[in-house]
């Protein structure tokens, strides 16, 4: 197979991997879906690796059979992380310039954000994703692009994501095991909340929250700027386990009731009616109300949300966002946005899947099950100094590892 432009975005989930490979389409002068993929894996759990084996197995899989669909090898593999191991914070950056000549330049300003990166951090972690928030030219702030503008003294603040080393590393290895090598590694919050928020939206105020299974993702925009970060260690699996434990039946059942008739808000109730729930040997089934579903999952959603609003409110932003957008796999929950509106006191809430116009592909792969994977491809197109302040690539011919994934691409290296 002949490598390409084909560019991947693999999102590392709540024991999900989810990819979507894109081209750019020199026809229609458009980023194109390819293909799209999501297969479950045991390896991992909060978007980290518990077993190495079981995720590089997923990886090849996932990775695999995108290259089979495209007929082609994957050009560039982004990859998006998440995880309770993930802290994000702001900084400051200034810069003298010295010289004679005053015309602020690229490089002046890659330095100001190098001087902001050098801060402290725990021992085990490392720097993420930076992103740029706003500059200032001797004193004078609210200056978005410096470049070509003259002054001493250029001032940065910046929003740093940094997460654990190990957490980070294992799952490198487990992309590397089967021959891949990753281009560009960011926190999946932030390529998600470009394309699934309005500029509008990151203007007035916005708050963007990802429902996992296992996490969830909560950020929050004002004037423009990404200001806060969090993940939370809790997500709508715990939904799942409700209805497994309070239903007696299999978790697998209880994820299809949830999803076929689950409903958080009681506006969102249709018709009163039965719903036969198989026994945990399968042997039988019982029938329940539909207003029993409800009494389950929503006491378990409103917490999860109070969670949200609790992260919220230790942020320093509580009165601030006006709007929020929630994605991911729980937002397809009837009710979550109006328990939204009620808890966080926003004045609207939607679902967010990407933007459109910023990619073409079919209806399918916008759901927002593959909005973190479609995400990761666009930014990563639209971003072509994507290395310059996100996480390290990893070559795969960097490490022992990563000399024998070149032999054994797309091979079980573990055997068994």
């Amino acid at each position: 197979m002949a490598k390409t432009n084909i560019i991947a975005g693999l999102d590392v989930g709540s024991g999900k991997l989810t990819c979507i490979a894109a081209a750019h389409d020199f026809e229609t002068n458009t980023l194109k879906v390819l293909a799209g993929r999501s297969v479950p894996c045991k390896g991992l759990r909060g978007g980290m690796v518990s077993d190495i084996r079981e995720t590089s197995a997923a990886v090849t899989h996932i990775l695999g059979s995108i290259e089979r669909e495209c007929n082609q090898e994957i050009g560039n593999l982004f990859v998006g992380v998440r995880g309770a191991h993930l802290e994000s914070f702001s900084n400051h950056g200034t810069y003298n310039i010295s010289r004679m000549d005053k015309e602020i330049t690229q490089a002046d300003m890659d330095l100001a954000i190098e001087n902001a990166k050098a801060m402290p951090i725990k021992n085990d972690n490392e720097i993420i994703n930076v992103i740029p928030q706003g500059y200032a030219i001797d004193k004078q702030k609210g200056i978005t692009n410096p470049e070509g503008m003259e002054g001493s003294l250029l001032e940065v603040d910046v929003h740093i994501t940094t997460g654990s080393s190990t957490h980070l590393n294992n799952l490198a290895k487990a992309i590397q095991r089967p021959g891949y090598k990753i281009d560009g590694t960011f926190y999946s919050l932030v390529p998600l909340a470009d394309t699934v928020l309005t500029q509008e939206e990151k203007e007035i105020g916005a708050l963007i929250l990802d429902l996992g299974g296992e996490t969830m993702s909560v950020g929050i925009y004002i004037d423009g700027i990404l200001k806060f970060s969090r993940d939370i260690p809790y997500g709508c699996d715990l939904i799942t386990s409700d209805l497994s434990r309070l239903l007696h039946t299999s978790r697998q059942n209880a994820k299809e009731i949830k999803e076929k008739y689950g409903v958080s808000f009681p506006t969102f109730l249709d018709e009163e009616g039965e719903i036969p729930v198989p026994s945990l040997d399968g042997r039988s089934t019982h029938n329940i109300k539909k207003s029993f579903v409800l009494d389950i999952i929503q006491p378990r959603v409103e917490e999860l949300i109070e969670q949200v609003a609790l992260c919220v409110e230790n942020s320093g932003y509580k009165k601030l966002p006006v709007v929020g957008v929630v994605t991911g796999g729980g937002s397809l929950m009837p009710g979550i946005t109006e328990h939204c509106v009620n808890i966080l006191g926003l004045k609207e809430a939607r679902r967010g899947v990407v933007q459109r116009d910023l990619i073409t592909s079919d209806d399918e792969f916008f759901d927002p099950l593959y909005s973190t994977a479609m995400a990761l491809a666009i930014y990563a197109s639209d971003n072509s100094g994507y290395d310059d302040y996100s996480g390290g690539s990893y070559e795969k011919g960097s490490s022992f590892f990563g000399k024998l994934g070149k032999l054994f691409k797309g091979v079980d290296i573990f055997g068994g």
